[in-house]
């Protein structure tokens, strides 16, 4: 497989092979000590939705001994998550789990269960990137169609979400601030796309409609990604936003115009 087309780099060292390589280096399994385990499936998820996570110095757990990478990593979600529901640090255990190449027989059928069984309270008690990570945790191993397919539509709109608006905090714009209609580049997009229209455009509602309706057909993933869906639209500081802000400058230019 040729790096490059005889004209310009790959921007990734060694082309695909080498993404994939970079990709697998981060999913090795996490490892467990002698007598420890996941929960088990049926474990009492009420119980867990009850109970907070401590402050790290009273948290018991930590006087353990394990020196396992499952354990070092359930402490520091212990930490992050201080103050949330156990089941809320249960379920970024799950999704740790997860994004390996192996982990528990049951580690999806319990991370399903608590989304059937625990969708308001996850709602509620997770933040938005681990909503977002749940999500791309549904892509990969939802059980049915619906929910791998939305799940990885979604989680590929968020991280390419994540990507450009990363790049935007150095053009000196915050994200609420959308940028002037003069001095637009003539420079052709990648790949030789054609340019959002300002005028008519319908690639955001198109996108965010399907992926609502998609959605719909799944009872398990549906207030998930309804919920991350409402959201992005209601953020002001999106592409989304900021796009429907210009619409609306040029087509008050375009009527002031046509007014004169």
């Amino acid at each position: 497989m040729r790096e490059t087309d005889g004209q310009t780099p790959c921007t990734y060292p060694g082309g695909i092979a080498g993404v994939l390589e970079e990709m697998e280096a981060r999913r090795a399994p996490l490892g467990f000590a002698p007598g420890e385990a996941l929960p088990p499936l049926d474990a009492d998820l009420a119980a867990l939705r009850a109970a907070r996570v401590p402050a790290p110095e009273a948290d018991p757990l930590r006087r353990a001994a394990h020196g396992s990478s499952n354990h070092r990593k359930f402490l520091d979600l212990r930490a992050e998550l201080e103050g949330r529901s156990e089941l809320a640090c249960l379920h970024g255990l799950l999704v740790a789990h997860l994004r390996k190449r192996a982990q528990p027989s049951h580690t999806a059928s319990l991370f399903l269960r608590l989304w059937m069984e625990e969708a308001p309270h996850l709602l509620e008690d997770l933040d938005l990137r681990w909503q977002v990570s749940a999500l791309t945790t549904f892509g990969e191993h939802g059980a049915t169609e619906v929910q791998r397919t939305v799940g990885e539509a979604l989680s590929v709109l968020f991280g390419m979400m994540k990507l450009y608006e990363t790049e935007r905090r150095y053009s000196g714009f915050p994200p609420n601030k959308s940028f002037r209609l003069k001095g637009r580049s003539r420079v052709g997009l990648p790949l030789g796309m054609d340019a959002y229209s300002l005028d008519a455009g319908g690639l955001d509602v198109n996108m965010l409609g399907r992926l609502w309706h998609m959605a719909e057909g799944d009872a398990v993933i549906r207030p998930l990604a309804h919920n991350m869906l409402d959201r992005l639209m209601h953020d002001p500081r999106t592409v989304f936003r900021r796009l429907r802000r210009m619409r609306t400058r040029k087509a008050r230019r375009a009527a002031r115009a046509a007014a004169e």
